[in-house]
């Protein structure tokens, strides 16, 4: 069985370890200062629904970046939850700018009907940055997210580029207004069900971003894709091939009983073999959780390339935005191995 030994501070910690992306030690002394804390506390409605904002446009998965998903670490509280996110998206942009131009809400107020309308997510609004980070909220609750890896004065020049460029469009800031503007309520108006059903929801999405280090610490996919499906999430994690897929582990941590997501799981399809008698060819594994409660299905695909799967341009990028030696010997070893020989 998973952490199964150990004390019960040690096992918390090493829970915590896993799904955050910070080292034992460090979970061991956040579990202390905290007594009796949950490793990985759930967040309350509304923080919910910000981290669920979060977590569907944080960008990490539209390029490579140093850290699968683009998530370097995170530290949860039930009231607050801290990101260090990666600087770089793929080798040319910079993940911080795209968080910041997906989250902050902006209306279009030009004259072309077929302008962006509502950009951002609504109700997310820029509360400070400090030396902290960038401290995201969420228009009339107390809920906060604060992204850190940047520099102060890298976020305030991103904020104040977004800003020069959104002038140019045009287009209204929205982000600095201290409850839900006209423009977001109307857009709210036009199906509140939906909006009702997505913040119900939340909190599987909540629960996920709370976990994201798992892909990193747990397993050692060269690349996670997710994207939203309906209600739900869809994730795809690939592999090289020969690189254990350790889908168990995962999917352990993501439902333990003490600790886990309130979710059932279903082994939906599994290729794995322990020998290559199929000549190597791509393996694929399918695994559904389903929510006890208000939310989609969450379905992971987890996909171990064919044997001589050129990962070549992959390496290059993953060089590119960042990831560290260490990172690339774990999940592109053979394409390590052989430009170390050359």
């Amino acid at each position: 069985m998973m952490m199964s030994h150990g004390s019960s501070l040690t096992q918390k910690a090493r829970y915590r370890s896993h799904c955050t992306g910070v080292s034992h030690q460090t979970g061991m002394q956040e579990l202390q200062a905290a007594d009796g804390q949950h490793p990985v506390p759930e967040a309350g409605r509304d923080q919910a629904r910000l981290e669920a904002a979060v977590f569907e446009r944080l960008g990490g998965t539209i390029d490579y970046c140093a850290h699968p998903t683009g998530v370097a670490q995170l530290t949860p509280r039930p009231t607050h939850l801290t990101l260090a996110v990666d600087r770089k998206l793929g080798p040319r942009h910079r993940l911080y700018e795209h968080c910041l131009q997906a989250l902050l809400p902006t209306q279009y107020t030009g004259t072309d009907e077929g302008g962006d309308g509502l950009g951002g997510i609504v109700g997310v609004r820029l509360l400070t940055i400090d030396e902290a980070g960038l401290h995201l909220g969420l228009a009339g609750t107390d809920a906060r997210v604060t992204l850190t890896g940047p520099t102060e004065q890298q976020w305030c020049a991103a904020v104040a580029s977004h800003q020069d460029s959104l002038r140019q469009g045009p287009y209204d800031v929205l982000w600095d207004a201290p409850d839900l503007t006209r423009p977001e309520l109307d857009y709210v108006a036009k199906d509140p069900t939906w909006w009702g059903e997505r913040d119900e929801a939340a909190w599987v999405a909540s629960s996920l971003l709370r976990r994201i280090g798992l892909f990193h610490m747990v397993t050692k996919p060269f690349c996670v894709r997710y994207w939203q499906h309906g209600l739900g999430w869809k994730f795809e994690l690939n592999y090289e091939h020969g690189v254990p897929v350790d889908h168990d582990a995962v999917i352990e941590h993501l439902t333990h009983p003490r600790w886990g997501m309130n979710a059932k799981v279903t082994r939906d399809h599994c290729a794995c073999k322990p020998c290559d008698c199929d000549g190597g060819a791509e393996r694929s594994c399918w695994f559904t959780l389903e929510p006890e409660g208000p939310g989609g299905e969450v379905v992971i695909h987890f996909r171990k390339k064919r044997s001589g799967y050129d990962v070549k341009d992959v390496y290059g990028r993953l060089v590119q935005a960042g990831a560290s030696s260490d990172w690339l010997v774990q999940a592109l070893p053979v394409h390590h191995a052989m430009l170390a020989n050359a």
